[in-house]
Parts: C-alpha cells; structure tokens; sequence
C-alpha cells in the first residue's frame, strides 16, 4: 500500500489546520507519481481532472467500458480483434475542478481512524494539490447545516488556498443540527458548474433525499461529476453485541447516550440497509454517467486518495474491512 511507503501522522483524528492541509502538498505530489506507475491508462493518470473525452486531439484506442460515448467506437480496430474499441481524444482547455466539501453535523462524526469531515478535508486537499499540479483551476463549496462558502475556479494556488482557508474556517463554527443546505449547495452547483467542469462531491450523503437528487440533472449531465462517499465503520455494521457509550453533540449541547446491541438480527438488519443505501446510490450516479467510490475513516488517507484518482468503485466489505 502506498501508507506504507509514505507515512503520514496528523495532530488531531477530531480536528485539521490551514497549515496541514497546506503540507499535504508533497504528500499529492508521492501520490500522483505512484498513480502513474500503477497505471498507464491515461483517465486513471495523476489528476483528478485531467481524463479524456471528446476534444480536438486523438489521443488512443482502448476496449469499449461502459458509459463510453458509442459515438466513438473505433469500428475497424472492434472488427480486427472482436472486441469493441473507443477511440478517446484529450480535451484542450484547462479544465475547472469544483470540490464539495460536506461539514455537516453529521460528518462531525468517527469511531476509527478520523472524523468524516476530517476524512473530506485531508482528501480535498490531496485532491486540490493534484488539481494544481495538473494546472487546473480549482474552487468549490464548503458547506455547515447553516453556513457555506463558495470559491470561484482560480487558476494556481489561489482558488485551493480559498477553499482551504474556507475548511480551517467552517470546522470552527459549533455544529448545528437541520437544515436543508444540501439541497441548497446542490442548486448553488447547477448554477455555478460549467460543461467539461470536473466536481468532486465528498459526503457521506445523510439527507440527500429526492430534491438534493433531482439537482443531479440537467446542467450536470455535462459535467464530470466523482461522488465520493464518506463513511465510517459503524455506518456499515454494528459491533459486538454489547453496550457502548456514546457522546456528540450539535447546536452547542453536548450530550451522550448508550448504544445497545442485543441480537445477531438486528446487526444482520443494520448492515444489510447499509449495503442497500449503497447500491442505491452507486446505481443513481450510474444512472447519471457519474462516477461513485466509497472510503472509510479507517482506511490509510493516501489509499483512499488513490481510489478516487482511479475510479475505483469499492464494496461495502472492502471499506469495512
């Protein structure tokens, strides 16, 4: 595993700093040489954004995968090896990478490794560095249950530096509980993003209900749009049977509570709605010619970032394991 080679140590499983997620920029740069090594297929290259699509220069032929344009099927190569082809061409403009970052009261929330808004953060940052480095534009949203900041795609280090500051900023505010700021950031989206636009889209997507679903269309389709589904290992089962205390809290109210687990069905039951809440949305995003992946609190942070630069849609067991 690439944690192994690199390791990396953070202050805090609870909490970031501007100055962190400043640093993690050699740690983007180990992590988009290690994706060129593992791979030669251009779209699962060093960037985020940097994939291939309809543009002006060709660029190869590979086997047909689905979701390709069938527009572009090479016709006398799928006729030469029985297998059909697609022809990719590189697209010329730089392209504006837009990354969502969810700062709910629900992703204020870890078991193992970090808290989920921690988890977003780190790899937002890795994901902006390598943006950079690839010299997209980079902006965003970075969203609380009752605030958000929207940065404008800039070129170099601004528009990132914006978004980061804007996450140092947001994890201070006390979490608030309600609301309905997915759906808002959502609509905000549609309105901002631009075709050829690549959106990454980090939440463990509590609340994306059918309005927050149906800004998936329209001005989106054109779009590449990565859902990168934030989760921790209690989100996909239950632990022993037991009881374990629990404390959190939201709108300024600390509060505590016991989890109790009393039978083989009802962690059978918890971790079954889990892996179908899954599919669900793999299946949505699908549906939309979006791409999903899935990582936990608990996974090394440059892992998971090397299965979001690889598309790389994992299971339910893979995350929890």
């Amino acid at each position: 595993m690439l944690a192994n080679a690199l390791k990396l140590s953070f202050s805090s499983p609870a909490s970031t700093s501007l100055e962190e997620l400043v640093n993690l920029r050699a740690a983007a740069s180990a992590l988009q040489r290690q994706v060129r090594r593992r791979s030669a297929a251009p779209q699962s290259g060093g960037s985020v954004s940097r994939r291939l699509g309809r543009g002006l220069d060709f660029a190869e032929v590979r086997e047909y995968q689905p979701g390709d344009d069938i527009r572009q099927i090479d016709w006398k190569v799928t006729a030469r090896t029985g297998t059909a082809h697609t022809k990719l061409f590189v697209e010329e403009r730089e392209r504006p990478v837009l990354l969502l970052v969810d700062f709910r009261a629900n992703m204020r929330f870890g078991t193992q490794g970090m808290y989920k808004s921690v988890l977003a953060a780190r790899l937002a940052a890795l994901l902006g560095w390598c943006a950079v480095a690839a010299n997209d534009r980079v902006g965003g949203f970075v969203f609380t249950d009752d605030w958000h900041s929207e940065i404008r795609p800039q070129s170099g280090r601004r528009g990132l530096m914006e978004l980061l500051r804007a996450i140092d900023q947001c994890q201070r505010r006390v979490p608030m509980s309600g609301g309905d700021q997915f759906v808002k950031t959502m609509r905000r989206l549609r309105h901002s993003v631009h075709a050829g636009s690549t959106v990454v889209l980090l939440s463990d997507f509590a609340g994306f209900d059918d309005s927050a679903q149906k800004m998936l269309g329209s001005s989106l389709h054109s779009a590449d749009l990565l859902a990168v589904h934030i989760t921790d290992p209690l989100d996909h089962k239950l632990p022993e049977l037991g009881s374990y205390p629990v404390s959190g809290g939201a709108d300024g109210v600390h509060s505590s509570w016991t989890l109790n687990v009393s039978s083989r069905h009802e962690q059978e039951l918890y971790a079954s709605q889990f892996v179908s809440r899954q599919q669900d949305l793999k299946s949505l995003f699908a549906q939309q010619r979006h791409s999903y992946t899935c990582v936990s609190t608990h996974m090394p942070l440059l892992d998971s970032a090397m299965n979001i630069l690889q598309r790389k849609s994992t299971s339910s067991d893979e995350t929890s394991s």
